[in-house]
């Protein structure tokens, strides 16, 4: 065993020693995963700068200040990767991506495995300019609602997508914040810095296999998984699809409605005027006709974006021919109320929209409330109550205390509310409180994020230009990031409380500590040292069987540590090993990161492993069963690709 003589006398210090003991106590706090990554990354940046106040460590070029420790806080990494989190929610936020999904949705249900298929590329090709967890919680319902249309096992395509979205994300420089740490950090070690689409081809040419693999084998090791069968189970309501002048669906087929919707609605009943008409699929719709429908809230949102037509406002409408008779002197009266009522109404509008125009955007919310015993609701209508005008937030749905009281044939405004029923609320979220805190009711849980489409175009225009500004080097990514940023709050797609929602404090944190204790192993030998261990290790092995091992060694430990963690010292230590052997150190710091993104064997290897993992059904011998095979395809493929491109 070797002494501590006898490594001073090798080069590495006390220093280097006490750090590299450090070092290994982290990894274990990491394995043993019983302190939140966030304690151990802020005990990492209390211990190294505190470590280095009591024990000052001389170089040649002076005193190490102990104060650069927290350098990585204002690291260009760390910004570029805050700065993406906003941009990628900007996607989220506006529905950006939503109509490309609902096609894809309806095709599942069509034809299953060319669907997965679609999923797999378009995954995989989204990842790489997209940050991974969006593209995985964007697609996670839609799969899962659409196998359950199609009576196929969701649990069959959800691991494989994630999968195809890991394997994306390790294409470009931008792909994961793991890429950005690697060639951070090996641009400060004299690495020739990459471009965005640098190692794309490498990882292209690895994941034809990987991905066939996906397609073909691994959803037949995934057919006895179902994903738990609670999560689809929503709440269902009545609502009312009003049809306006010039609208799509006027003048066209009700069969139309059914198409636009991949025959997922269900229309209980027609009416045009006071009449209920057949619904056969012939039957040509007209402005003016409401269409009663009844489904869960995520869906009717989802007809209302379909069939470009609204959910009425139950709480403003005006039925025909339902009103009860009134007196000609009452009609009179009427009408001048209304008369007044309406031009009140219009400037009350015209000043509510120059009030909004000067706002940030909000976020619009439909939510469920239940009316409670004490509910001034009890025994009245929606539109006795008037909520809209008091509160700004309208029912468009309700759901009946008794399920076997089904639809009522009765206008939605006008059918009296008991304890117990549900409303389906919509409009701002400090608007839908205010009805929680006068009494009307108590807002449940289960509440759908309306998404901004009306800045879907502004959203993908700050993506586009990013990535382009990224690519071409016009602009170094975290400051083209940045001005996406300041682009999408000018633009109002983006709130301030957006941007805040968008970031992760664990990601901060865990950026800043990494490039921490990396800079610390740097500067006191400790890399070094290691990669002459390991070179003296591999002592009669090729550079390229090297690399392969290098590679095969980062990826077992992504799996059960932070891959950004195991990225900041395995960055060092490739470039280190690289000189000792007289390499292009270029290729080993990609080793180091293809492998960190090799996080397919267990369910803690990455984030949206455990969404998945939650979503659908998985356990822990899922992951190893389905991901083992894919990490040879994949370390077989890159480690092949490396030796090729640079001649080891």
């Amino acid at each position: 065993m070797t002494g501590a003589a006898d490594l001073i006398g090798s080069g590495l210090g006390a220093h280097g020693i006490a750090t590299l003991a450090f070092a290994a106590v982290v990894f274990g706090l990491f394995v043993w995963d019983r302190l939140p990554i966030t304690t151990v990354c802020l005990v990492i940046l209390v211990a190294l700068p505190l470590g280095f106040v009591l024990a000052p460590l001389q170089t040649a070029q002076g005193e190490i200040d102990p104060m650069r420790f927290f350098a990585g806080f204002g690291h260009p990494a760390l910004i570029a990767i805050c700065a993406l989190m906003i941009v990628g929610h900007g996607l989220v936020v506006t529905g950006a991506l939503e109509p490309a999904a609902r096609r894809l949705s309806s095709w599942v249900a069509s034809s299953p495995r060319l669907a997965l298929l679609a999923v797999l590329v378009g995954a995989a090709g989204a990842s790489g300019l997209v940050n991974d967890t969006p593209v995985v919680v964007l697609l996670i319902p839609l799969i899962l609602a659409a196998a359950a249309r199609a009576k196929v096992s969701g649990g069959r395509m959800l691991m494989p997508m994630n999968y195809a979205v890991l394997i994306g994300g390790m294409a470009t420089t931008i792909g994961t914040s793991t890429n950005l740490i690697v060639v951070a950090l090996a641009a400060g070690l004299g690495v020739v810095p990459f471009s965005l689409f640098s190692f794309y081809p490498l990882v292209a040419a690895a994941a034809v296999p990987a991905l066939f693999y996906l397609w073909l084998v691994a959803p037949r090791l995934l057919a006895h998984v179902h994903p738990p069968v609670e999560e689809l189970s929503e709440q269902v309501f009545d609502a009312e699809i009003w049809i306006e002048e010039g609208a799509w669906l006027d003048g066209r087929h009700l069969r139309d409605a059914f198409g636009a919707t991949g025959g997922r609605l269900h229309v209980l009943e027609l009416r045009r005027g006071g009449r209920a008409l057949s619904r056969l699929p012939s039957v040509t719709l007209r402005a003016g006709d409401r269409l009663l429908v009844q489904d869960t809230a995520a869906n009717l949102k989802d007809f209302e974006s379909s069939l470009h037509a609204v959910l009425h406002d139950v709480d403003t409408e005006e039925d025909e021919g339902q009103e009860p008779a009134k007196s000609e002197n009452t009609e009179a009266s009427d009408k001048a109320d209304k008369a007044e009522k309406a031009e009140k109404a219009e400037k009350a509008e015209k000043a509510e929209k120059a009030e909004k125009a000067e706002k940030a955007p909000t976020s619009a919310v439909v939510a469920q409330m239940i009316v409670t015993p004490t509910s001034p609701l009890v025994s009245r209508s929606v539109r006795r109550e008037r909520i809209a005008e008091r509160y700004g937030a309208v029912v468009v749905g309700l759901r009946p205390r008794l399920q076997y009281e089904g639809f009522q044939r009765q206008n939605l405004a006008d059918r009296r509310i008991s304890a117990g029923d549900i409303l389906l609320l919509q409009g701002e979220s400090e608007a839908i409180r205010q009805v929680q805190r006068d009494g009307l009711g108590l807002l449940l849980d289960e509440r759908y994020t309306l998404p901004r489409q009306d800045k879907a175009g502004y959203a993908l225009i700050a993506m586009l230009a990013v990535v382009m500004l990224a690519a071409t080097k016009t602009l170094p990514i975290s400051l083209a990031a940045l001005g996406g940023v300041l682009f999408l709050l000018a633009t109002r797609c983006l709130s301030w409380q957006d941007v805040t929602q968008s970031l992760s404090v664990k990601v901060v944190l865990l950026v800043a500590a990494s490039l921490a204790l990396g800079d610390a192993l740097e500067l006191t030998g400790g890399t070094a040292w290691m990669a002459r261990q390991l070179a003296s290790a591999s002592a009669g092995l090729s550079a390229a069987w090297v690399l392969a091992l290098l590679m095969a060694l980062m990826g077992l430990l992504t799996n059960f540590v932070s891959n950004n963690a195991a990225a900041a010292i395995g960055t060092p230590l490739g470039v280190e090993l690289a000189r000792s052997l007289g390499v292009p150190p270029e290729s080993f710091v990609l080793a180091v990161l293809f492998g960190c993104n090799l996080c397919y064997l267990t369910p803690m290897g990455y984030q949206t492993n455990l969404l998945v993992m939650n979503a659908g059904g998985y356990r822990f011998a899922d992951f190893v069963r389905v991901g083992t095979p894919l990490f040879l395809i994949m370390w077989a493929g890159l480690s092949y690709g490396l030796v090729l491109r640079y001649a080891l």
